[in-house]
């Protein structure tokens, strides 16, 4: 599609501008409620950005629903009128929320998301709409809404026990897609319709379409719309009342008596290996519910998408597809990726860039399968970093999210850069507190990567990847909930890749029939405790020469059910309980067998350290670009990208060449091996110039 190489091609800037409240609130005069008044500021900002070559623009833009039957759209054509005034030669792709109104709620008590232990009857939930009870924002925050501005929240937003909509609400489905449906057209009827590129489908928490609590792990959903939902699921799933009865183990099931399953039944070690691999007849509910939750999900997403597309033939995105990162994407309901890869409504999936792991020298990272997406969409990585300019948030100090100074902003924004331009992902800029850019050196830095993005863009891009990391969603299905199975084999697992001096592809199983799996010598499967029978065939032709690695009970799962057995075929290993530790899952250790493959690996602890994703690496015959640990290398056929935490050291190209570095405009000729910066958390951004 024309507009989302134009998307990938053009990086985005996103500010607070025209930032409403969500809900939609009324200030003093009866106007929807903004947190800053003053646009002055955020339109200083997008104006630096134009100047530095950033063609695209947006923001939060106000849908305009403020209450059943009423609209008003005098703070979106205000945002838009601002925005567009700067220059004519610049485009928005607008994000747009999609939750309801407070008044909405009040009149459907029943179509409203009740977390656990919350009121059962819609007289009950209707008694908490509006009340310190009802959850606003979908995370706990004493000091109400995030990042208000200028607006100071007189509201905390703590304990509540019921939310807004329900995802499962046709109702919403029908109310909110005839917002969005009145939104469309008053904008494309608007002088600056051809201006608009797109449409970005938010709702949720934060607009990102995940169910409410999922930040702070409260549970969902057990009010009546989703409990009826939840019901008809079962019944097109398992074929009859009785059927369905059998399965999940209650009689005289209905819509109104049928049971969510609880937190304890999602979460915690579990009693024995096969109850925490939900591999008990009991487990189904838990299963089928987290099948149900992203399924819901997913088509709420359509919908909306599907309404834009009637009406126009652009672009449509939505966050979606959090499973790299997020350890409760199941409750988050996010597991049904394919669902909207397939979707011809949906053009494009953006996420936050990683939150651990981001500071200057470390690796960063993506919380959604980016290469995986890119094969059929776009992926489109919202890059909130902090810059050393961001001294508005003492949390965000805390947490080690504001760099130092402006050696390290910068330091961090070459990684963003290197990062999605060797995985083909877009991605925008982003300044959430106001005044982060406000730095001459930064935007010099800005416009040089616009120029070089055009640029490297133009040429065909290939991975230079020789590891592989593979992990599958519906894993994420056959376990309970569990952080540090998730981070320690997954998340921390591709962050100590990234730092190990090797460059390495991450991919979904159901993406290796599109892939050319002789050019890598060492695949690891991270996170693939479901492994159909697609896979473990692919796995069985591997050539000779590449060493496979799998994570702790890999291939427990299949299509037909779970079994150890299934795990011992595919990894040549007995698996068996071991001493309990500090994690939040069952300890395992494993009995290699006289049928293991002599190239086959197993990881039964967490955690692994780069040092020995290094050494393994070494031994499988990957490339090792540097001749230490911690030092981060992202590149393609176009560039390489080295970030150093500590300080010397030296890079191994694959190939002889001279090479200039864009950031210093260093050259070095004719050479394989370039001396590392003396500076700790140092950054090269090398182009070969004789190619």
């Amino acid at each position: 599609m024309i507009q989302t190489d134009f998307l990938k091609q053009h990086p985005v800037f996103w500010s607070r501008l025209g930032f409403p409240y969500d809900p939609p609130l009324k200030n003093e005069h009866g106007a929807p409620l903004v947190f800053t008044e003053n646009f002055d500021k955020q339109l200083s900002t997008h104006r630096d950005f134009m100047a530095a070559g950033v063609k695209i623009h947006t923001s939060i833009l106000h849908l305009g629903w403020m209450g059943i039957n009423e609209y008003d759209y005098s703070l979106t054509d205000r945002v838009l009128n601002s925005l567009f005034a700067q220059r004519d030669d610049i485009y928005s792709i607008p994000r747009i929320k999609l939750n309801v109104p407070i008044d909405w709620c009040k009149a459907n008590p029943e179509e409203v998301f009740v977390y656990f232990g919350g009121p059962e009857t819609a007289e009950e939930i209707a008694s908490l709409v509006g009340t310190e009870q009802h959850d606003y924002l979908g995370y706990e925050a004493p000091n109400g809404y995030y990042r208000a501005g200028d607006y100071v929240d007189p509201r905390p937003n703590v304990g509540g026990m019921i939310a807004r909509q329900s995802f499962s609400s046709q109702k919403w489905l029908q109310d909110a897609g005839e917002a969005l449906s009145r939104l469309i057209d008053h904008l494309e009827a608007s002088p600056y319709a051809d201006r608009i590129l797109g449409y970005h489908i938010a709702y949720g928490t934060s607009g990102e379409t995940v169910l409410w609590g999922r930040i702070n792990k409260r549970y969902g959903d057990y009010g009546i719309a989703n409990k009826k939902a939840f019901y008809e699921y079962g019944i097109r799933r398992y074929g009859s009342r009785q059927a369905l009865s059998d399965a999940w183990d209650q009689p005289q099931i209905n819509e109104h008596n049928v049971r969510i399953p609880t937190p304890d039944m999602r979460v915690g070690t579990a009693e024995s290996l096969d109850a925490f691999l939900r591999g008990r007849p009991c487990d189904r509910l838990a299963i089928d519910y987290d099948l149900f939750t992203s399924e819901t999900n997913a088509k709420a997403v359509e919908h909306f998408g599907k309404i834009v597309k009637r009406k126009t033939d652009k672009l449509v995105g939505a966050f979606y597809g959090y499973s790299l990162y997020v350890d409760n994407a199941a409750y988050t309901g996010h597991l049904a990726l394919d669902q909207l890869l397939h979707s011809p409504y949906i053009d494009f999936f953006a996420a936050p860039k990683a939150y651990s792991r981001s500071e200057a020298g470390e690796p960063g990272g993506e919380i959604c399968p980016a290469q995986s997406i890119n094969l059929s969409k776009l992926f489109v990585d919202e890059m909130d970093n902090r810059t050393y300019l961001a001294t508005e948030c003492d949390e965000d100090k805390r947490q080690g999210l504001v760099p130092d100074g402006l050696s390290d902003t910068l330091a961090v924004l070459w990684r963003e850069f290197s990062k999605n331009l060797a995985h083909n992902s877009g991605f925008w800029w982003m300044d959430l507190g106001g005044g982060w850019f406000a730095s001459e050196p930064i935007m010099t830095t800005i416009q040089k990567m616009v120029t070089l993005n055009r640029q490297l863009r133009s040429l065909p891009h290939h991975s230079r990847a020789d590891m592989l990391i593979v992990f599958d969603e519906r894993s994420m299905l056959s376990v309970r909930e569990s952080h540090h199975l998730h981070a320690g084999f997954l998340r921390e697992f591709i962050n100590e890749t990234n730092v190990s001096g090797v460059i390495a592809d991450v991919y979904r199983a159901s993406d290796l029939p599109r892939l050319d799996l002789t050019r890598y010598r060492l695949i690891v499967f991270a996170y693939n405790f479901y492994m159909d029978t697609a896979t473990r065939a692919i796995i069985a032709s591997l050539p000779s020469y590449v060493t496979v690695a799998f994570s702790y009970v890999a291939g427990a799962w299949d299509e037909n059910g779970f079994s150890f057995q299934k795990a011992e075929e595919i990894t040549g290993h007995r698996f068996a309980l071991d001493n309990p530790t500090d994690y939040d899952f069952p300890a395992i250790r494993a009995q290699r067998l006289e049928t293991a493959h002599e190239n086959t690996v197993v990881f039964t602890k967490p955690y692994i350290d780069s040092r020995i994703i290094r050494s393994l690496a070494k031994t499988a015959g990957c490339h090792i670009y540097t001749d230490t640990a911690d030092v981060t290398v992202y590149g393609d056929n176009r560039f390489i990208g080295v970030f150093n935490k500590h300080s010397g050291g030296t890079l191994h190209l694959k190939e002889r060449g001279t090479y200039r570095d864009q950031i210093s405009n260093t050259v070095f000729c004719d050479t394989d091996t370039i001396p590392l910066p003396s500076e700790e958390k140092s950054a090269l951004f090398l182009i070969r110039e004789d190619a």
